[in-house]
């Protein structure tokens, strides 16, 4: 499954998710990444699948409805790991006027292919945890061949290049890069960059135990957007929206296969799948526990929140 959503972002709205490498074939291992670790290290890009069916597959999700605010390259990998990315997003010109954002890692900036394919979205969304090699290090836990020095010259590049809107994300993790020696780093790495927004995040999914990606407190990332500049801004969780009615009868053959496939890709709350799936609560909450029955998912509380992921 190519395709998935759209789902809620907190930072996008509601996005049409397109997975454009396998699950977990990534150039970085992130500690935080609410997908899993990674499966498969890579840092040369490669075509996973053709361009044809790709489009395929966006045609008919966007045929099926609802309309996405955003048509997403990101999902469970590194989208720039797809070689034939230029040639895709051009297709999707053709195919769509709803805007392209890409969500990456930044680490294939460096290639000039990349670079230049980056620069045919309407909306850029790369990432930057680390002020030093060492926070990266622990942080992103990248491919060998994708160096600190690499990585930083190729966003500078990019960022520089990009036409369109930038909002550069940055993870802050409790106890790893909150503090104000790491905060004043990454600051210094932002200065070259060109950016419209700095999305500060932290994580608030489930946290994977065996990695203790945590929340950081409130304080750092009042921190944080007094150093990152007058553009950084928290990230707080999206507020779901009701489905327009036109996807009320959406005509789903196994809302269960739906749902778990999503939840594979991010933990979700009921608001979540409700707002993604355009169906009423009570088949989302009926499809929930017979999932939960069957052990394929299951819940962890984060705040007030109860969110769902799988198994």
């Amino acid at each position: 499954m190519r395709i998935y959503g759209p789902v809620p972002s907190r930072r996008f709205g509601l996005s049409l998710g397109v997975d454009l490498v396998p699950r977990k074939v990534c150039s970085f291992d992130c500690i935080y990444c609410q997908v899993g670790p990674t499966d498969r290290l890579i840092a040369t890009p490669d075509d996973f699948y053709a361009v044809d069916e790709v489009i395929a597959d966006i045609e008919s999700a966007l045929e099926a409805g609802p309309r996405p605010d955003v048509l997403t390259f990101a999902g469970s990998g590194e989208p720039t790991l797809y070689r034939s990315l230029g040639q895709l997003i051009d297709r999707c010109r053709d195919l769509t006027d709803i805007p392209i954002l890409l969500i990456t890692n930044s680490s294939q900036f460096w290639r000039d292919e990349v670079a230049l394919a980056a620069c045919k979205v309407d909306v850029l969304a790369p990432s930057l945890d680390a002020g030093d090699d060492a926070a990266y290090q622990r942080i992103n836990r990248p491919h060998l061949d994708i160096t600190y020095d690499r990585l930083l010259g190729g966003l500078e590049r990019v960022t520089q290049a990009f036409q369109g809107e930038i909002r550069l994300e940055v993870m802050l993790i409790r106890d790893i890069n909150d503090n104000e020696a790491s905060l004043q780093a990454i600051a210094r790495q932002l200065a070259p960059l060109r950016f419209d927004q700095v999305d500060v995040n932290t994580p608030v999914r489930p946290p994977i135990p065996e990695r203790s990606a945590l929340p950081c407190y409130k304080a750092a990332l009042d921190r944080a957007r007094a150093l990152f500049g007058p553009t950084a801004r928290a990230i707080g969780r999206f507020e779901s929206q009701p489905a327009p009615m036109a996807c009320e009868q959406r005509p789903f053959t196994d809302l269960d296969k739906d749902i778990r496939e999503t939840l594979q890709r991010r933990p979700c709350t009921v608001e979540d799948l409700i707002a993604a799936l355009g169906v009423g609560r009570g088949m989302v909450l009926t499809s929930l526990h017979r999932l939960t029955s069957a052990g394929l998912i299951n819940t962890h509380a984060s705040g007030s929140e109860t969110y769902f992921h799988a198994l």
